[in-house]
């Protein structure tokens, strides 16, 4: 029997429009949220750097804004003990003042959005996660966020007390000069009234305020603006306006507030094996230093405050 050989018309042979049988590519998978998460972070980070530099430059000028006087030092709202007779250190309402308070309050807001987004995020990860380490890096993202929204009501109640006196006294003093010098110009009347004010909000002397209105009012209306000086002065009896008085009243109190987030943060950011030691130490140095900016001790009051900010401004490149 003859070898069976192969013959053609048994193979198969692929239809003309068949397609390859490779396996088809692997379709890529959608980025996880969390990377986006960390996208959101690092622009949150970005904006705090830009954000700390600004309060970094205005607490400069906000430490320079002060005066002494004698009093009781304190922490905050509470005496020192054995302090009660001595120097300390207090703001005073000036136009560099209300600029330094104006962007340093609009930095904090500026970061804001991103804090609370940050302590909720962390939250909510320890909820569906529950660890030790999950439980300090929430901890340390609320007490951050908690910091920066003190700092937004503090600086913002404190510019809102400034500018309300200082409009308080300006607009006291022009009523009272445009009473009695009914006939002078608006322009002249303006200018009492800015004199008047800013040498009344500063603290000046009954006889310092004085003298300044009448030498702006100008010949002839000298008595005009001595009259207008008085009545700045009078606005300000007390405390000023009720947004002044409330932030007398409340600023100390905020400034321990904000100092024991800050401590918080400190604690979380030391005890996270993760971070770098110069995040550790700068985190160290800012709750210390808005400690020291929580007293009204002079040196101590002014460099605290700008010690703590330029830290978290070093500890953002971290």
């Amino acid at each position: 029997m003859a070898p069976i050989r192969n013959d053609p018309r048994l193979t198969p042979t692929p239809a003309p429009n068949a397609r390859p049988t490779t396996p088809p590519p692997a379709r890529p998978q959608a980025p996880a949220q969390s990377q986006g998460g960390d996208q959101f972070e690092s622009a949150h980070n970005r904006l705090s750097q830009v954000a700390n530099g600004v309060k970094s430059l205005s607490d400069g000028v906000a430490a320079t804004q002060v005066r002494r006087a004698p009093g009781p030092q304190r922490f905050g709202p509470l005496e020192i003990p054995g302090r009660g007779n001595s120097a300390t250190v207090e703001g005073v309402n000036t136009r560099g003042a209300r600029w330094a308070g104006a962007a340093g309050t609009a930095a904090s807001v500026a970061q804001l959005p991103g804090a609370a987004y940050l302590a909720f995020r962390d939250t909510r990860d320890f909820f569906r996660n529950p660890s030790l380490e999950s439980a300090n890096k929430a901890a340390g993202s609320v007490a951050s966020a908690a910091s920066t929204g003190l700092n937004v009501a503090k600086g913002g109640l404190e510019l809102a007390g400034n500018v309300s006196n200082y409009r308080a006294a300006a607009n006291a003093a022009r009523t009272a000069f445009t009473q009695a010098a009914p006939d002078a110009g608006r322009a002249v009347a303006n200018r009492v009234a800015g004199a008047a004010a800013r040498e009344a909000v500063e603290g000046a002397s009954r006889q310092v305020v004085r003298n300044v209105a009448a030498r702006v009012a100008g010949e002839g209306l000298e008595t005009a603006g001595r009259l207008g000086a008085n009545a700045a002065r009078t606005a300000l009896h007390g405390g000023g306006t009720a947004v002044a008085r409330a932030a007398g009243r409340f600023a100390p109190g905020l400034n321990v507030a904000i100092a024991a987030a800050d401590t918080a943060v400190a604690v979380s950011t030391i005890a996270d094996p993760n971070a770098s030691a110069g995040k550790k130490i700068t985190a160290g140095i800012t709750a210390l230093g808005s400690i020291a900016a929580a007293t009204n001790i002079p040196v101590v009051s002014q460099a605290g405050a700008v010690v703590s900010t330029v830290s978290s401004f070093i500890g953002s490149f971290f």
